[in-house]
């Protein structure tokens, strides 16, 4: 297989910045996985195949998978559909135009940050298919927004944590 899928790159890329062979890829799994795993041959006979490409990890394996290389599973694994704005509004009931306008109002509340934490998860999920300036426009100005809520007189720490991820997202993809 010539042309791997990018989930099968970030794995194989993934294990080797650790420095870890697959077979200790593969056995580090144990430690994130609630539930007894199948021998180490077998579990490193999968660890290849996934690194090949040759099978996505399913819903078992892909979160065991993500937390043992310490990241997001949406973001080893992006949906392959994108979400929309639809899913942002059936997540927290508001779309970025209602998140805006809370912002802007003041009216910050339990709904309102988690409608900001669900947007910065999709941006983190989208970040590997996502086209590099897209992100960058959307991302500086969630950035923005950040701001000028932290500028308020409001106890915002989640907008700061938010604002960090959206910022690392922005400059990796500038970097690029």
């Amino acid at each position: 297989m010539t042309d791997r899928p990018s989930w099968a790159k970030r794995i194989r890329a993934m294990r080797e910045s650790r420095g870890w062979s697959q077979a200790a890829a593969a056995e580090e799994m144990r430690r994130h996985s609630e539930n007894a795993l199948p021998d180490a041959q077998h579990l490193e006979r999968r660890w290849k195949a996934w690194e090949l490409g040759e099978n996505k990890p399913g819903p078992h394996y892909a979160p065991i998978i993500a937390a043992t290389l310490g990241t997001a599973t949406a973001s080893l694994f992006p949906p392959e559909n994108k979400p929309t704005t639809v899913d942002l509004i059936a997540s927290s009931g508001m779309d970025t135009l209602e998140i805006v306008s809370r912002i802007n109002i003041s009216d910050i509340n339990s709904a309102t940050l988690d409608a900001l934490r669900i947007t910065v998860e999709r941006l983190c999920s989208e970040y590997a298919s996502s086209n590099p300036n897209d992100l960058i426009v959307e991302g500086r100005q969630w950035l923005r927004r950040l701001v000028e809520l932290q500028d308020r007189r409001l106890t915002l720490r989640a907008s700061g944590s938010r604002g960090g991820r959206v910022s690392v997202l922005v400059e990796t993809r500038t970097c690029k």
